[in-house]
């Protein structure tokens, strides 16, 4: 078992660990009240302010709408082309002002206090959505765009992306003079159909684009990723559903250097709010069963799979810097999930 020397720098970097997590919950409901909701300039004023509390980045709310409306994808492909039985195509008008999140997690100092990037543009926005029994399926967000970003910039050669949708990422990648092909698996044929149908004449391409009917899981080896350049995973919805997806990909136990996992940093965070409770259970002797037992649900699965994971090392943590060393250490998330 993972054990730690009981001393003055330990005991409030762990206390600052907790308070990081408490600080983050009194945040988020601090910002509540504003976000989905047309900004007034008073209301902007209070928002700044809360920002300030937390030190939260607030230089300015104003996002620069070319950054959505220049985006290649957002321009050049026509969604109200699409017409199914259960897909529908829609256009949202998104108001001025509203306050909306731009992008998924962003770590803020070097405990557990992160933000999801929030602001609003200046002008109104028709965003087109396509819509599936009244619920929003899939869309061009800005905070897709954002997100993808580093996989976007990292594709080259022969591309391999798992997850469909609208194929947002592999319009990007097609349109890089070092990217050669895209390769794409998606489970489910209705959604290879809509994108063969109605998205992929769209694509004004020379290069290869080829789309496999089939699981992600059962294309998860080393013959089958080795023969690609670069490749990014992005079958989940979001943290909520991915992490579990995530889990079962790391039950796998390979490592492969050239992919990439979408959202990945905002999963393992909900890796590392189970890591630091349970190491500060330890460092203040509390019963491991008791907390165990506190947790609900997938929760209490993932707790169990920490316990595992750190019964099974024998190190003594010393300083703050081994202790933030493990909680922020990728690989030791990574293997604790392939518990």
């Amino acid at each position: 078992m993972i054990q730690f020397d009981k001393n003055r720098e330990l005991e409030m970097a762990i206390n600052n660990l907790i308070c990081s997590m408490v600080d983050m919950d009194d945040y988020v409901t601090a910002i509540l009240n504003y976000t989905e909701k047309v900004l007034t300039p008073q209301k902007e004023k209070e928002l700044i302010e809360i920002l300030k509390k937390y030190h939260v980045p607030h230089d300015s709310l104003k996002f620069n709408l070319k950054r959505l409306t220049e985006n290649p994808y957002f321009r050049d492909i026509k969604l109200d082309k699409v017409a199914t039985e259960t897909v529908k195509y829609q256009t949202i008008t998104i108001k001025k002002r509203t306050l909306m999140s731009m992008n998924f997690h962003q770590p803020l100092g070097k405990y557990l206090f992160h933000q999801h990037p929030i602001g609003y543009f200046e002008k109104d926005i028709d965003m087109p959505v396509l819509t599936e029994d009244g619920s929003v399926w899939m869309s061009p967000a800005i905070s897709e765009l954002e997100s993808m970003q580093a996989g976007i910039e990292k594709g080259v050669g022969k591309c391999l992306t798992m997850g469909l949708g609208i194929g947002f990422l592999p319009y990007l990648w097609l349109q890089k003079d070092n990217v050669e092909s895209v390769t794409i698996v998606e489970i489910n044929q209705d959604i290879i159909d809509l994108f063969e149908k109605y998205i992929r004449p769209q694509f004004k391409t020379d290069k290869k684009l080829e789309i496999i009917h089939g699981d992600a899981f059962d294309y998860y080896n080393e013959k089958f990723l080795n023969q690609f350049d670069y490749v990014y995973l992005d079958f989940w919805e979001s943290s909520g559903d991915g992490l579990g997806f995530y889990t079962r990909l790391m039950q796998i136990k390979r490592d492969f250097p050239h992919v990439d996992f979408w959202i990945e940093d905002s999963m393992l965070y909900d890796v590392k709010y189970i890591v630091a409770p349970y190491l500060y259970a330890v460092y203040a002797g509390d019963s491991i069963t008791e907390f165990i037992a506190s947790m609900d649900g997938d929760l209490r699965e993932l707790a169990k799979k920490v316990n595992r994971y750190f019964k099974a090392r024998n190190d003594v943590i010393r300083t703050e810097d081994e202790l933030l060393g493990i909680i922020h250490d990728k690989d030791v998330l990574r293997a604790i999930l392939a518990q």
